[in-house]
């Protein structure tokens, strides 16, 4: 399954990295997006969110701006 299989659509622009995509993730991502948009994401993009989503003190969910592109330690756009 690939990174992009992993999301669940929740809307027609959101879009779910669900808890059991990497372990120690403390919430689920958010990715705010086009089904285009997401289609072209930097195949950083994903595993960053899930770094974020395991960072101590998170609250509700790791999001992802359509402009999400893959950064040094985290997402831009998150």
């Amino acid at each position: 399954m690939t990174a992009i299989e992993s999301l669940k659509k929740v809307a027609d622009t959101i879009w779910e990295l669900p808890k059991t995509f990497k372990r120690g993730m403390i919430v689920p991502g958010r990715i705010y997006a086009t089904e285009a948009l997401i289609r072209k994401l930097d195949e950083g993009v994903l595993p960053q969110l899930a770094n974020v989503a395991c960072l101590p003190g998170i609250v509700g969910y790791a999001f992802c701006m359509p402009d999400g592109h893959w950064g040094m330690a985290f997402q831009l756009g998150g």
